[in-house]
């Protein structure tokens, strides 16, 4: 579904555009990660399980790190079963990944490509 977009205009010419909030917020977020990208980088063992075995980066650096998915749900309060959905997911939220982060000790950025 494309998010309605409304357009305010100034002598017939586009002067603002208003978004839905969340729309906002996954744009603002998605620019501060490809203002941090450069400055990132992944261990070989995450980027050739996301690479080639398909894994999520969220499951990719659990490995990595040695951790159960138990662990990670302990940590963020949340069942086992939640945690095996998000790290499945291609669309987390922000505030989710900063979680899963600081769960794991690592950068947000480093949940994303």
């Amino acid at each position: 579904m494309t998010p309605e977009v409304q357009f305010i205009k100034d002598n017939g010419k586009p002067v603002w555009a208003i978004i839905p909030y969340a729309v906002y917020e996954e744009m603002k977020r998605r620019l501060a990660v490809a203002q941090a990208q450069e400055n990132i980088s992944y261990p070989l063992d995450v980027a050739e399980m996301h690479a080639i075995k398909g894994y999520s980066l969220i499951k990719a650096w659990r490995i990595y790190l040695h951790k159960t998915q138990k662990e990670l749900a302990t940590a963020l309060h949340i069942t086992q079963g939640a945690f095996s959905q998000i790290e499945n997911s291609d669309h987390n939220q922000a505030e989710t990944l900063d979680r899963i982060a600081k769960a794991l000790n690592i950068l947000p950025e480093q949940l994303v490509l």
